[in-house]
């Protein structure tokens, strides 16, 4: 088993088991790519006397499971269509999610690289991948792979790149790759690299290439109680928001 595809179980099974704050009573439901962030924002909440527990896992699944009833009071998802999938179920309270964060789609390489894209039609990205692949989390299930996909698309190297993707399970997975020059180019988001040593930006990919992608939040139906709007009331605050811009997050683009 290659060293990304260990990681990528680690990292499934850390998320899906963590929790932080277990004594609190509110429960928010939060996408991996903002765990360690919203660990950070949890020890605050609660030094400000709004604990909550926080449970991180996969956006898609942790939808599905509000849907089966599970005891989430907050949901943040890392892909507004989930978010969507909720409201059109009417799951969520009458207030409409508010997004906490966003970030934007990068390309990545090894620290040590020296190839230059800037992102713009026509560019041969190829070049770059030499007899390697670009790695970039799943198109069907990922965000990060379908903002991946889609702005490859509009650069028109989508079917030229065919045969040399590594297709990864997760984002977190492409980085680990492009640390560890597995591969010589990544896709992400700049939340997943902001800080990391072992990758260098190569371009972030305009906005007409590739738009923000918005983290909202909203309480679920049937648990509108004061400490759950404390705690919510503390996620969207500056604090929180603080927090998130050390992690790499930048404001709310809507």
């Amino acid at each position: 088993m290659g060293g990304w595809r260990r990681w990528t179980l680690a990292a499934a099974v850390l998320w899906m088991a963590s929790t932080v704050g277990a004594s609190a009573d509110v429960v928010v439901y939060a996408p991996g790519a903002m765990g360690e962030a919203l660990e950070q924002v949890a020890a605050a909440s609660g030094q400000a006397g709004k604990p909550f527990k926080l449970v991180v896992g996969h956006s898609p699944a942790q939808a599905r499971q509000i849907a089966d009833g599970a005891p989430a009071d907050i949901f943040i998802s890392a892909d507004p269509q989930w978010m969507d999938f909720l409201t059109a179920k009417h799951l969520l309270a009458e207030e409409p999610p508010v997004s906490l964060a966003s970030t934007r789609l990068v390309l990545v390489a090894p620290v040590g690289s020296a190839f230059a894209y800037a992102g713009r039609p026509g560019e041969n990205l190829s070049a770059g991948i030499g007899e390697g692949k670009l790695a970039i989390a799943d198109p069907d299930t990922m965000p990060a792979g379908r903002f991946a996909r889609a702005a490859l698309e509009k650069l028109g190297q989508w079917q030229a790149l065919q045969g040399r993707l590594a297709t990864l399970d997760h984002v977190r997975a492409v980085v680990a790759m492009v640390e560890h020059n597995e591969v010589p180019l990544g896709i992400g988001f700049a939340s997943d690299v902001a800080g990391d040593p072992k990758v260098r930006l190569v371009t972030e990919f305009a906005p007409d290439v590739a738009p923000s992608l918005e983290f909202p939040l909203a309480v679920v139906a049937g648990h509108e109680r004061d400490d759950v709007a404390a705690v919510a009331a503390f996620l969207k605050g500056p604090e929180t928001l603080a927090i998130l811009h050390a992690r790499g997050f930048a404001d709310p683009s809507r």
